[in-house]
């Protein structure tokens, strides 16, 4: 379904050009869950925004191919892009409070895919997107199609957010850090709420995030990167039992384990 091969992308405003991306390669198959994990600065949201066609004017393409479904994404006009974004590959931001837009309604921002993508009505378009906030674990689906981004709590504006990236039902999904502004509980929840609609809608998922917990959760294959480049990829058990890049051993190293987590609450608990 997607075939990267060979990707570089370079920020052009500086001299000499600095290379962001360095030669990635990136296979997935139609339904498959595949991680992207690093650092910051790693590279990683650079690739979902170039998927996406959303490089900023100053980061560029230099050469490699992206390939979905047989189309050269490389080679896509504007209007290519917008015919092909929200409706087939869709995108979920990392921190939806800015992602959303403030002044509007969240009813209207979830319809937003389905005005510029499809021929159904205002009352279609309205019972589709109460429909799919429901599917999302929204409660009161009517009272959050009538409210703001800043009347809703993190976890419901990530639930806005992967409802309107899944309501074109696109074939792929890109999830930027989906879950890293979130609490533990949520976390979960917004998990579990990924692999459901995997499940049940067949979409693929590009999973971008820094923790290799969270990759483990939801993953069946990961791509690990550090200053641009892919330096391990394969399963995900396989890569986390047998690591072979150094930079892999450090970030598993750095994975607390139950008792550092159990010990460092006793400690905040004893402070406070």
């Amino acid at each position: 379904m997607l075939e990267i091969n060979g990707l570089n992308i370079e920020f052009q405003d500086v001299q000499p050009p600095l290379r962001v991306v360095e030669d990635l390669s990136l296979s997935m198959g139609p339904g498959e869950i595949v991680g992207v994990v690093g650092e910051s600065g790693s590279g990683k949201t650079m690739t979902a925004l170039a998927l996406m066609g959303l490089l900023k004017q100053k980061a560029r393409i230099t050469s490699g191919s992206m390939l979905f479904e047989g189309r050269d994404l490389c080679a896509l006009s504007p209007g290519e892009w917008e015919n092909l974004r929200g409706k087939e590959i869709s995108m979920i931001f990392q921190e939806p409070m800015t992602s959303l837009d403030p002044v509007m309604k969240i009813g209207k921002q979830m319809e937003e895919s389905l005005r510029l993508h499809t021929d159904l009505d205002g009352k279609a378009r309205k019972q589709k997107a109460l429909q799919m906030m429901a599917q999302v674990g929204l409660p009161r689906p009517e009272e959050v199609y009538r409210s703001y981004p800043h009347q809703l709590s993190g976890g419901m504006r990530q639930r806005v957010m992967i409802g309107a990236a899944l309501i074109g039902d696109p074939r792929l999904m890109v999830a930027d850090e989906p879950t890293t502004a979130l609490d533990v509980t949520i976390q979960a929840q917004i998990l579990s709420l990924l692999k459901r609609m995997n499940r049940e809608y067949g979409t693929a998922i590009l999973f971008i995030s820094h923790d290799l917990r969270v990759i483990r959760s939801i993953c069946s294959r990961v791509l690990v990167m550090y200053q641009g480049r892919v330096v391990e990829t394969g399963p995900v058990e396989e890569v986390l039992r047998a690591p072979q890049a150094e930079y892999t051993k450090r970030l598993i190293a750095a994975i607390p384990d139950r008792k550092d987590r159990l010990r460092g609450r006793k400690e905040q608990i004893w402070r406070d």
